[in-house]
């Protein structure tokens, strides 16, 4: 897994196939490289620093049984990320210097019944969520306010997880739209939202790079999120799916629409295009 600046590219259309919006999950085994430093640009890695020094409160959670489970989930990282743990007097601390160093965020998530719970780990790009919030509750629970995506995928989701083997890796992709490319849109943050009337030039797509990985030892997986941004625009040309976005911000439920912050933007962008100004 490279974790450097690339621009977008061709196959990101895929995430708005089909004649209307749904629920996808689109997994697939996951690239090598995902448990290794990488190579993330600096500007990235500046941003996490300053996040986990001012924000550490609502970026680094940790919950009951997170120390065993960091101490599983660094005896298999990379030699890299291993060494820049290398200081920290507790499993929270070294966690903290990994999550300063890596490219993506990280959950800890352990088994509880036919369920997985969130422990712990280190968020500092959420999108839109406090982490802080989420902790201790089962990826159900952490789904619950996302309109339909528990009735549409949850059993699938829940079969997946709980048949995941140690040393598997399958990753997949999410998106979303925003009015800046930053990457922490923590509720704290008080991020710029999407308005009517907002051009498509003005427009920020949003990836979220995800990856389920099963750690050694068993009944414990590790969610890494890895976000990407660029210019709405930026993507529709490199996709060529215009067409495509369109009809899928069309066709998506107005719950959904909501949740995501994009009512007002749709309002007021029905037969605008996508290369509005």
């Amino acid at each position: 897994m490279d974790f450097a600046y690339e621009p977008p590219w061709t196959g990101l259309g895929r995430l708005w196939e089909g004649e209307a919006y749904r629920f996808q999950f689109h997994l697939r085994p996951g690239r090598p490289g995902w448990m290794e430093r990488g190579r993330p640009p600096e500007s990235v890695l500046a941003e996490r620093r300053a996040v986990l020094s001012n924000g550490c409160h609502r970026a680094l959670v940790w919950g009951d049984g997170a120390d065993e489970c960091w101490e599983r989930v660094e005896a298999w990282l990379g030699d890299s990320l291993r060494a820049a743990a290398v200081g920290g007097q507790t499993p929270r601390e070294r966690a903290s210097r990994v999550a300063a160093v890596w490219a993506p965020d990280f959950l800890l998530l352990t088994r509880d019944g036919e369920e997985f719970r969130f422990v712990g780990g280190a968020v500092c790009f959420p999108s839109g969520w406090d982490p802080v919030e989420k902790l201790g509750r089962t990826v159900m629970e952490i789904h619950g306010p996302v309109p339909g995506l528990n009735a549409a995928l949850g059993a699938r989701i829940g079969k997946f997880l709980g048949g995941l083997q140690a040393g598997q890796v399958f990753e997949r992709e999410n998106w979303g739209l925003a009015a800046t490319g930053a990457l922490d849109l923590h509720p704290e943050v008080e991020a710029p939202r999407l308005r009517t009337g907002t051009p498509d030039s003005a427009v920020w797509f949003r990836l979220e790079e995800q990856a389920f990985v099963g750690v050694p030892g068993g009944e414990l997986l590790l969610f890494l999120i890895h976000v990407r941004t660029w210019p709405l625009l930026e993507v529709l040309a490199a996709t060529g799916s215009g067409v495509d976005f369109d009809r899928m911000l069309a066709s998506m439920p107005a719950a959904v629409a909501e949740y995501k912050g994009l009512t007002a933007w749709l309002s007021g962008r029905q037969g605008a295009g996508t290369t509005s100004a």
